[in-house]
């Protein structure tokens, strides 16, 4: 997606918060003196107890609380006979973190956690801590997720959070019986809010055109209001490679192996980095274009272990060509060429560069 002008921008953000109504303040979640100890004895859990659905009540109790990053449940199943097929998943699900968030899925069962495929990324699931007890009433989950095995949240504002569980109970022959603690997927009443501290305890004080925040191995990756990914912070110094990893993740692509003399790295004139990250999809495969593909390059200004993006703009489609030229001048002065002659310049701007139509051939 290309960058849009700084007005533009202003203008599509002022008409997304426009549209968007004052939000109702929502109690938050009860913050825990301690960490309950997670071996399904519920006695030093002191969470709230969250509303169900009425094909719930009476089978599945939900309680929930927070402690310094990590939200805690506790999950009581009813089953007169808790069998290795029985399951309890649980969804978690921003709605306020933008129209490209999705929710995670957690999957549980007598024994403990389980992979579920379908769910939240893997390293993700490895994040989440349990602890199970069971006897002929049924079975109590405690679960500790911490804020990276989280979905994307909202950067802004209140940390309104879905929780819904659902428990399949297989006890005889043929498809379980479902019970979900929520109807048409949201929860009864609801959201229930992370407090705002949460945010504060991981430090991520994202600048304000960031729109939601998604977790990452090692850091946090910030999306716009135009869902593209603008800002980043890691948990260490960045380098090229471990920013194209944060960002794009397995989608990044090596210029070299697009023949792209992309540079991994560019200095402004007060030697502040820029580093490049590339995506999408290379459209010369052989002698033939595909005019459906193109790779796209994005700038990033970085301050050590922090980046903003600065230009996101095309490196190679079948109309432009490729991108074989780069020259960033003392004035911040940047001139992109391609090998079907055309040129893009670009001014740097206070904190981003802007196109420019001067010398534009």
């Amino acid at each position: 997606m290309t960058m849009l002008p700084t007005t533009l921008l202003l203008l599509a953000l002022a008409a997304q918060k426009s549209d968007v109504p004052a939000e109702k303040p929502i109690k938050p979640l009860p913050t825990l003196s301690k960490e309950p100890k997670l071996d399904g004895v519920l006695k030093d859990f002191q969470g709230a107890e969250l509303k169900v659905s009425k094909e719930a009540t009476g089978v599945v109790t939900l309680k929930a609380g927070f402690r310094k990053d990590t939200l805690f449940l506790a999950i009581s199943a009813k089953d007169n006979k808790v069998v290795p097929d029985d399951a309890v998943a649980v969804n978690l699900y921003f709605p306020t973190a933008g129209t490209t968030a999705r929710g995670f899925r957690y999957l549980f069962g007598p024994e403990g956690k389980r992979s579920e495929p379908e769910g939240a990324p893997a390293w993700a699931q490895g994040l989440v801590k349990t602890g199970v007890k069971s006897d002929a009433k049924g079975w109590i989950l405690e679960l500790a997720f911490p804020a990276r095995s989280l979905p994307r949240m909202p950067a802004q504002l209140q940390l309104g959070l879905n929780i819904c569980v659902d428990f399949m109970d297989k006890d005889e022959e043929g498809d379980p019986t479902v019970v979900t603690t929520c109807a048409s997927g949201e929860m009864i009443g609801g959201p229930t809010r992370l407090p705002d501290e949460l945010r504060k305890n991981l430090k991520l004080t994202a600048p304000t055109e960031v729109e939601g925040l998604e977790a990452r191995p090692n850091g946090w990756v910030g999306y716009a209001v135009l869902h593209y990914p603008i800002w980043a912070v890691a948990d260490a110094p960045l380098t090229p490679p471990t920013l194209a990893e944060l960002i794009a993740g397995d989608k990044a692509i090596d210029p070299k192996s697009v023949q792209l003399p992309l540079p991994s790295q560019l200095e402004l004139a007060d030697n502040r980095p820029l580093f490049t990250v590339l995506t999408g999809q290379n459209p010369y495969v052989g002698d033939q274009c595909n005019s459906e593909h193109e790779l796209r390059m994005a700038l990033y200004l970085i301050k050590g272990s922090s980046a903003t993006r600065v230009l996101e703009w095309p490196a190679a489609t079948c109309s432009l060509g490729r991108a074989m030229s780069f020259d960033l001048n003392n004035d911040g002065g940047l001139t992109i060429g391609y090998t079907n002659g055309s040129t893009a310049h670009f001014s740097w701007s206070s904190d981003h560069f802007e196109r420019s139509e001067l010398g534009k051939k």
